[in-house]
């Protein structure tokens, strides 16, 4: 009777035990899940702020509001051009350009050749500025119609024609090639902001087409106002297409497109590479034009003869004059006309409101931030951005 009672106690004490055991094992398999499930969980978490670390700080912290052409600077220098120059008149002590000044337009470009002449090894048309490059009408009539816009030169000489405008047409890039592929090209840059105000105030003392239209604004604020969100709209509708020859289609909104310097710049870089473009500071030029000048002549390999001790502050007018290498009891200052924005009657004229400034800045960002790799070093007013 106990032999059978024990039997029958075992095989019940055995029958419990199974579903306990498995019971163990599917809380082991559970268990094991979870912590599998926590180190993949774990895992992913890293990986996901490891990425959001590196995007945080590989974007601004404020998104551009556009985003232009792409860089390839595998493409520079390449493209030939179409155009055909004339050579219709034989050189003689007037030269073909072997250097020309193209812009950006009020940022020193005139400035720079003023000061530049001064070394004898280079040579400037008389009235600074050809305006031949891009005018269809003269590019026809060739070499016989360029002379009358250039400087007398020897061999040696550097033959420089410069002309701001040169930098947002369209067609001058190809045509500067058409008459040398060694063209040296001199680009002179200043803060978007202050050229645009710059822009404004010497648009409004000239007969272009559209001064009397700005001539309508009580100020640069309410143009402003009035102009930079229709050029934002019209650059998101119709992408960097809208900025080409904005002269002929839209010539008010240049005020401010002309400070778009790397649009510009891309085009003039498909038929010129890199190392035959010389970029400078037109705060720079303004604030210590020696620097300029230093850089300058090394580029166009002439002498350096305008040094530091060449230049010294017009205490009237606080800009710089030059004393002239070949005899330095004489001296040469800038035009009258140069330093507009700073002897108005009305100052509040030029005026920005500080939300204004902000709005431009923003607007400016996206394009600013390209010349880092266009320009290959930082300016005075884009140092955050390289």
């Amino acid at each position: 009777m106990s032999e059978k009672g024990g039997r029958a106690l075992g095989t019940t004490e055995r029958s419990s035990i199974k579903p306990r055991m498995d019971m163990l094992r599917l809380r082991r398999i559970i268990l094991v899940l979870l912590f599998l499930g926590s180190v993949i969980l774990v895992f992913k978490n890293e990986q996901a702020y490891r990425q959001f670390e590196l995007s945080f700080l590989d974007s601004p912290e404020t998104p551009d509001w556009f985003t232009p052409v792409p860089i390839d600077k595998s493409l520079w220098g390449k493209q030939e051009t179409t155009e055909i120059f004339k050579m219709n008149a034989e050189e003689d002590d007037i030269r073909l350009p072997n250097a020309i000044g193209v812009g950006a337009k009020k940022c020193g470009t005139i400035a720079f050749a003023y000061f530049l002449s001064l070394n004898p090894d280079f040579r400037r048309t008389i009235y600074t500025e050809g305006h031949w490059l891009y005018k269809d009408s003269q590019w026809k009539g060739g070499f016989e119609s360029y002379k009358r816009k250039l400087p007398t030169s020897e061999s040696g000489q550097i033959s420089y024609e410069g002309t701001p405008r040169y930098l947002v047409e369209a067609n001058v890039p190809a045509r500067a090639k058409a008459i040398s592929e060694d063209m040296k090209i001199v680009v002179t840059l200043c803060d978007p902001i202050k050229r645009l105000r710059s822009d404004f105030i010497h648009t409004t003392l000239t007969t272009e087409p559209h001064a009397q239209e700005i001539k309508r604004f009580a100020n640069i604020s309410s143009f402003v106002d009035a102009w930079l969100p229709k050029v934002k709209n019209n650059i998101i509708e119709n992408g960097e297409e809208y900025l080409t020859d904005i002269y002929y289609h839209d010539i008010t909104a240049s005020i401010i497109t002309n400070s778009i310097y790397s649009h510009y710049l891309n085009h003039w870089l498909k038929f010129f590479p890199r190392e035959q473009i010389l970029f400078l500071d037109g705060e720079e030029t303004l604030k210590e034009p020696y620097k300029t000048m230093e850089k300058a002549q090394d580029f166009l390999n002439i002498d350096n003869v305008l040094k530091k001790e060449h230049f010294f502050v017009n205490e009237e007018t606080g800009y710089y004059c030059a004393k002239r290498p070949e005899n330095m009891k004489k001296t040469f200052c800038l035009p009258k006309s140069k330093g507009r924005t700073g002897n108005l009657a009305d100052p509040s004229y030029l005026e920005l409101r500080e939300d204004q400034v902000k709005a431009l800045e923003e607007f400016f960002r996206p394009f600013n931030r390209q010349l880092c790799d266009i320009v290959g070093h930082s300016m005075s007013f884009y140092t955050d951005y390289c």
